[in-house]
């Protein structure tokens, strides 16, 4: 009955760990998976750890002083099945576990105080032979590591850092110092004293792990900011030399038109003034240049080359400058406006009608994004123009977007018109 009760609780308990793995990637990482694989996991982790918890704590004969083995070979398997059933690579496997784990270590060393102070010698062998002591163990790690994991911000720095291979390394030693020292202070008997001593170390490099990282990400962020602005500088500094060039020549050119003039040569004037033209528009539109991130800069420049080079008119009109963007990945807007602009330069290459207009408005509240483009049928709204074997871009972004609560979407289709509008509205206060 024992062994029941403690496969039992042990299997429902992992599968909670499952759930909670995969609401930390979903949140953090914008993981997206089919529903069978998820209850696959979920299923999985719950049987596989519920049988080797069981069979740890009550079958085999582990002697005590390894008893905190059973934690980091948990940990190895967890990872093993977020990687290959959540289908994420190595690092965020490792990250999201080995975070969620410290958390739950944290509840571990809570324990034994809690239960000290009631009275109850809080041996290991004390709370796995009582199902009732056992399951209340559980319900206070797993309640103290949701808390930990909803409330705190530390966890939620982790999806926004690039470089995640340092700070997977600090995570994975603070859990082997928490699990040696609850393992070599915990096994025999509870020393309040000794165990206190233990607990304020593990508990400092705790907090010194989540002060590095969040050290870490400012420094990312920063480095992150001084590229943007080099890029957005490199770029403003090849279109003023543009601009300095053809001034220079203006004369010359005037000059030339002039002298063609006067010689009665209308045709060699007209071609003259043709090529002068076209060279005034390669500089491209110099309201791109209201754009100061780099992400969005290079997205759009790249999509106005593209047009140009297909013969499309690209007008793009902005509406005060647009910088750094709070409270949104810059790589999720990114691959929103990105399938935006692939439907719509697509529709005008198909149907012929070679314009597209961009819109955006950047006011201190809020960001306006406004892309247009004509139609000759009525479009479809639910999956992306680009054909089945091309994958549905308008599903991929309204999933995206959907996981911000910051921003609004709307689609218009003015049918006197034949228009098509793909508008975004991001408050940049949450």
């Amino acid at each position: 009955m024992l062994i029941i009760g403690q496969l039992l609780i042990n299997t429902v308990f992992a599968m909670l760990t499952a759930c909670i793995t995969y609401l930390f990637l979903k949140e953090n990482f914008n993981l997206k998976i089919q529903l069978n694989l998820l209850v696959a996991f979920i299923v999985c982790n719950g049987i596989l750890n519920g049988v080797f918890s069981t069979l740890w704590m009550s079958i085999l004969p582990i002697p005590d002083n390894l008893q905190f083995l059973k934690s980091i070979i948990l940990t190895i398997l967890n990872i093993i099945l977020t990687k290959f059933l959540l289908r994420v690579d190595w690092l965020k496997s490792v990250l999201s576990f080995c975070l969620i784990i410290l958390f739950m270590g944290v509840g571990n060393f809570t324990v034994p105080l809690i239960f000290y102070s009631v009275g109850i010698n809080a041996t290991p062998e004390t709370i796995n032979n009582n199902l009732f002591l056992f399951f209340v163990m559980n319900l206070i790690i797993y309640c103290l590591a949701l808390v930990l994991i909803k409330f705190i911000p530390y966890a939620k720095l982790i999806g926004n850092i690039k470089n995640l291979t340092p700070v997977g390394i600090l995570l994975i030693i603070t859990i082997l110092i928490m699990a040696s020292f609850l393992g070599m202070h915990f096994v025999v008997h509870f020393d309040p004293v000794s165990f206190v001593i233990v607990l304020v170390s593990s508990l400092s490099y705790f907090f010194f792990s989540a002060w590095y990282i969040n050290i870490y990400h400012k420094y990312e962020m920063k480095k992150e900011e001084q590229k943007q602005q080099e890029f957005y500088n490199e770029s403003l500094s090849n279109t003023l030399h543009d601009l300095r060039r053809i001034k220079h020549d203006q004369m010359n050119h005037l000059s030339v038109l002039y002298a063609m003039h006067q010689m009665n040569k209308y045709e060699a004037a007209a071609s003259y003034l043709k090529e002068i033209i076209g060279t005034s528009q390669s500089i491209g539109n110099t309201a791109i240049y209201n754009i100061k991130n780099a992400g969005l800069f290079g997205l759009i420049s790249s999509k106005v080359n593209y047009a140009n080079s297909h013969g499309i008119i690209f007008d793009l009109d902005t509406i005060g400058e647009v910088d750094s963007i709070p409270n949104i990945k810059i790589s999720d807007l990114c691959e929103v406006i990105a399938i935006y602009l692939d439907n719509a330069l697509e529709e005008v290459l198909n149907n012929g009608k070679l314009k597209l207009e961009m819109k955006i408005l950047s006011t201190d509240e809020s960001l306006t994004i406004r892309i247009e483009n004509e139609c000759v049928k009525t479009p479809n709204t639910k999956s992306s123009s680009k054909g089945a074997d091309r994958g549905n871009g308008l599903v991929i972004a309204n999933k995206i977007l959907a996981s911000y609560k910051n921003i609004s979407s709307s689609t218009i289709f003015d049918k006197k018109r034949m228009v098509f509008s793909q508008v975004l509205r991001i408050a940049k206060e949450a």
